[in-house]
């Protein structure tokens, strides 16, 4: 059985109309006025959320004095369905550590939200009770599609490149120290690190993986209401923006 995440409420489907910020959605179900949903990802997604076309998937949220009661959890994207939560992601990953981790990855127990060089990374592993961090995992979402290939990031993000050079330093030191790009979404061939849009980003991803930190990409099959681990897709490191088709 595959390793998976659901959401506990059920899942209604709607028209995306507007985002008046980045974590808030008007959306329209099939019948009833236009309400409001929280958008659980902070990217642009300007390809995914094209007012009045895009169509999708919201969950209810329990969360009493919430402005929102709902979360826009996923997309229609062509033929295929788009996770838009980022933090579903996470939660995949962190079952797929207890469960069975992937090749190359120590088993746990691996502690959730650790503290390392002034950042906190998504995954940390200690090397016995009382000792400090012997590994550290980040998990990135991605959910940009250029042709057959997952790119990441979709906005310019100085953080992403602050923690990869954190762990080419770390790793430097002597930890074992993994980036995983959480693809949310299960119709791409390969990744890669958006130097076009964030050429930071492509210098910090280059310097993570001369010091020899694993980074590796993995689908997930996205239903509206959950996702699933998917497969491992090749990272392509040297791919340039003219090449991406």
């Amino acid at each position: 059985m595959p390793t998976e995440v659901r959401y506990p409420g059920r899942a209604r489907a709607v028209r995306f109309l507007a985002r008046p910020n980045r974590f808030l959605a008007r959306v329209q179900g099939p019948r009833g006025p236009p309400f409001l949903a929280h958008v659980p990802n902070p990217g642009r997604m300007e390809e995914l959320l094209v007012e009045g076309e895009t169509r999708g998937f919201v969950v209810p949220v329990d969360a009493p004095g919430r402005r929102t009661l709902w979360d826009l959890v996923v997309v229609r994207h062509g033929r295929s369905l788009v996770s838009v939560d980022a933090g579903l992601a996470n939660r995949l990953v962190g079952e797929v550590l207890r469960r069975r981790p992937p090749a190359g990855v120590a088993r746990g127990p691996w502690r959730a939200e650790v503290p390392y060089g002034g950042h906190r990374f998504d995954f940390g592993l200690r090397a016995g009770p009382r000792s400090d961090w012997s590994h550290l995992l980040e998990v990135k979402s991605s959910n940009l599609r250029v042709g057959e290939t997952a790119l990441f990031p979709d906005a310019p993000t100085r953080r992403g490149a602050a923690h990869l050079r954190t762990l080419a330093a770390a790793q430097r030191r002597g930890l074992t120290c993994r980036v995983l790009f959480a693809v949310q979404r299960d119709d791409v061939r390969r990744f890669a690190p958006n130097r076009a849009l964030d050429p930071e980003l492509g210098a910090a991803f280059d310097e993570a993986l001369g010091a020899g930190v694993r980074i590796s990409a993995h689908t997930l099959r996205v239903a509206p209401d959950g996702v699933a681990w998917g497969r491992e897709v090749p990272v392509d490191a040297r791919l340039r923006p003219e090449r991406i088709k």
